[in-house]
């Protein structure tokens, strides 16, 4: 055999070279995993994704690559963990992602890539990352520590604009926490060490805890400097804001803020002093305490309707599920709760956040209760169902329920609606067997986009080819909720109780056309239906909904939406078909006959909480003041709450003064912002305001408006409605504003008009 020599210099290229070679594939290593993680993604794999993304971390901590996904491994963690938010009327967040990562291994990579980082710049962005995580976490010591190890380290690597973002990350931390000292300390030294950098925003902030402190003088005055700096920064900035046609001072945050408190000190000032009151409760899984439940306190003259972002004091629950605010001043409250989807996991919806008035010297006591679920337990799944058959639907009971709703959600092309549809259930079953015109009853008025009407409304929930989901709520004995069967966190492979609707018979050439939303051809293939057979209901209701509603802007027509009512009720008067003609002759201003045709289905309606406010409404309309008022006093007695101010014009009207000033003072009035559909905005009544006028006109201050001509205006007033009214109440306001700003009965009606928008 062949000997074969190797000298050493062969042996060192051959080194040098699988040196380079493995050095490549090193380096090369992170990008191709990172390559792969992003297929992963797209794919939908998260699986994998978690798993490669922890071992490029672990392996390959100091890349560029690690880095990212670093980051991104704790904002997917985050966003699964998006809290659910719950208000009075409303709920977002919460859609339930599975993401197999405990929060000790996003710490751990954090931590891995921070201490690998060579550039202090990003070393610091990492723990500010970390600091962030913690603070979600409600760990609020190691929050401050890492906050504090960034602000450090950036005060050396890049002093000035990133120091400031974390002061206001700590100064929301602290405040969350209820530090209000070292929040106050910190806003005072950011204010001095960098005044050109969210001065505005410190200085709203200082007046916050200063509010909180209840020292109102000191708060007045920072309210005041942030409102200059915000004017000042909103002048600075105007060529650069041109292109926001809608954005004015007053909505921007700062601004809208800092003014909203200075009219609440200002509006609760009596002999220089502030009055105020406390609110506190807790909050249970049915027996047992949630802590760490987020808790905004809104005032509603401060709510601007933004879920995203709340102006109010927050606190968090404690290890009972208790929660405190003192020094509230007094006024109309919400309480808004947050929630990490974990916490809510088996649980129902209830909807006990209602708005209360928090009075000076007293303590609102609060107690929110969650309950399991409401368990369908027929039919599971998704079933397919054809017009005419029977599906029954079974559910546990649940103690303390007097009665269940069943509810309807369609699923539609831009995302679901949902309505009751049998109310005051008894039992724990109900056999669904919609048959007929009864089909086309649950019809979902929703436009999609282009603002083209859908399908349901015209044809109701269960045409072919509809995705149907089934809930169910239970009530108590006051009709208050206690749960639901959906719950808050949605499951997105969740196998909900569901049927989609086949068709068994043919469909008319008009509902064809509907479903392919041709609906100038739908009206005429409708038309022709009729000439053939003159009492046919299906079209008589599919032409009497497409020009109730109009298919597209400007194609309402309801003349001819009442007439075609008028016909079909003389062959069906199914509670759905009279309600809905009652509707439609409201819109057109025919009162009498819409009062007559609701009061034929009174022992139905008469069950919602709004009918008599409705009828009263109506009645009102019609100058019935004293029939009004007796509909309006049984809605108040229930509610105490205003609708709107109907039943103060209404005593107005039949000129009682004292009963007017009595029912102002008696009942809640809501603050908050009212909008118009190009997103203005316009403040609400000022009931104080009407008060003291009509306090002053009563005990004999004179007004240039003599009887009948207040009565005239409170009947234009009273006439305002439709999707204009905004314009029409300022029509008015500019109208009534030359017989003089400063006359008593003037300044009641220009703040009567506001409450039409």
């Amino acid at each position: 055999m062949k000997r074969i020599s190797v000298t050493n210099r062969t042996l060192v290229i051959l080194t040098v070279i699988l040196g380079l070679i493995l050095a490549t594939g090193y380096f090369a290593t992170p990008k191709l995993m990172a390559f792969v993680i992003k297929e992963y993604e797209q794919a939908g794999n998260q699986d994998k994704v978690v798993v490669l993304r922890e071992r490029l971390i672990r392996f390959f901590p100091g890349t560029v690559e690690a880095r990212w996904q670093a980051y991104a491994l704790t904002d997917s963690f985050l966003q699964r963990e998006e809290r659910v938010i719950i208000g009075p009327g409303f709920i977002t967040g919460g859609a339930e992602e599975y993401i197999s990562v405990p929060p000790k291994e996003v710490i751990y990579c954090l931590q891995k890539v921070a201490a690998a980082q060579k550039e202090a710049l990003w070393k610091y962005n990492i723990f500010e990352k970390l600091a962030e995580f913690y603070h979600f976490q409600s760990n609020y010591q190691e929050a401050e520590k890492h906050y504090l190890i960034a602000a450090h380290g950036f005060e050396e690597a890049d002093p000035g604009f990133r120091i400031a973002e974390i002061n206001v990350k700590l100064v929301d931390m602290y405040l969350e926490a209820g530090k209000l000292e070292k929040a106050l300390s910190l806003i005072e030294q950011n204010l001095r060490k960098y005044p050109d950098l969210y001065h505005g925003e410190f200085l709203s902030w200082k007046g916050d805890v200063l509010f909180r402190l209840g020292d109102y003088g000191q708060a007045k005055e920072c309210y005041r400097d942030a409102l200059a700096q915000a004017e000042e920064r909103w002048n600075r900035l105007r060529p650069e804001k041109e292109e926001n046609i809608n954005a004015t001072l007053s909505q921007q945050p700062v601004y809208r803020h800092s003014e909203s408190r200075l009219e609440i000190i200002r509006s609760m000032e009596t002999g220089g002093e502030v009055q105020s009151g406390k609110v506190k409760g807790e909050i249970l899984r049915e027996n047992t305490p949630m802590p760490n439940v987020l808790v905004y306190l809104i005032n509603e003259k401060e709510y601007d309707g933004c879920i995203s972002e709340f102006e109010g004091l927050e606190y968090k629950t404690d290890a009972q599920g208790k929660f405190e605010f003192d020094r509230v001043v007094p006024g109309r409250y919400f309480i808004v709760l947050e929630l990490v989807p974990g916490d809510l996991a088996g649980l129902g919806k209830f909807k006990e956040l209602e708005e209360f008035t928090v009075e000076a010297g007293k303590t609102q006591e609060l107690k929110y209760v969650f309950q399991s679920k409401v368990n369908i337990l027929e039919p599971t799944g998704e079933q397919t169902f054809s017009p005419g058959e029977k599906l029954k639907i079974v559910w546990e009971e649940v103690p303390q329920a007097e009665a269940y709703h069943l509810l309807i959600t369609l699923e539609l092309d831009n995302g679901y609606v949902s309505r009751v549809y049998r109310s005051d259930l008894k039992g724990n079953s109900y056999l669904f067997n919609p048959q007929g015109l009864a089909l086309r009853e649950l019809n979902f008025v929703n436009r999609s986009d282009g603002d083209v009407l859908v399908p349901s409304a015209i044809l109701g929930g269960f045409y072919q080819g509809a995705k149907i989901f089934f809930a169910i709520e239970a009530v108590d004995r006051e009709g208050s909720s206690i749960s639901d069967s959906e719950g808050y966190v949605l499951q997105l492979n969740g196998n909900y109780p569901s049927i989609q609707v086949q068709g068994t018979t043919p469909i008319s050439p008009g509902d064809k056309l509907v479903m392919e939303r041709k609906y100038p051809e739908a009206v005429n293939a409708y038309i022709k239906e009729l000439k053939e057979k003159p009492r046919n209901p299906h079209a008589l209701l599919s032409l009497a909904r497409l020009y109730n509603y109009g298919w597209t802007k400007g194609t309402s027509d309801l003349r001819k939406a009442v007439g075609y009512y008028e016909q079909l009720l003389q062959i069906k008067r199914d509670k759905f078909l009279v309600e809905e003609a009652a509707g439609a002759h409201d819109q057109a201003g025919n009162y009498q006959i819409a009062i007559k045709l609701y009061e034929e289905i009174a022992d139905e309606m008469s069950k919602s909480i709004f009918w008599d406010h409705h009828m009263g409404k109506l009645y009102l309309k019609t100058g019935q003041a004293e029939k009004a008022l007796d509909y309006y006093r049984t809605y108040l007695n229930k509610e105490r709450e205003f609708q709107d101010l109907g039943p103060v014009m209404a005593f107005l009207y039949h000129d009682n003064i004292s009963g007017a000033i009595k029912l102002l003072k008696e009942n809640s009035y809501s603050q908050r912002i009212r909008y118009n559909s190009d997103g203005e905005t316009e403040k609400p009544a000022d009931i104080n305001l009407l008060i003291s006028n009509l306090e002053s006109y009563h005990n004999g201050a004179k007004s240039v408006l003599n009887r009948d001509d207040f009565h005239k205006y409170l009947r234009e007033i009273i006439n305002i409605d439709g999707s204009n009214r905004f314009e029409k109440v300022r029509a008015f306001q500019s109208k009534i504003a030359s017989l003089g700003d400063k006359d008593v009965l003037v300044i009641v009606l220009g703040e009567l008009a506001k409450d039409r928008r």
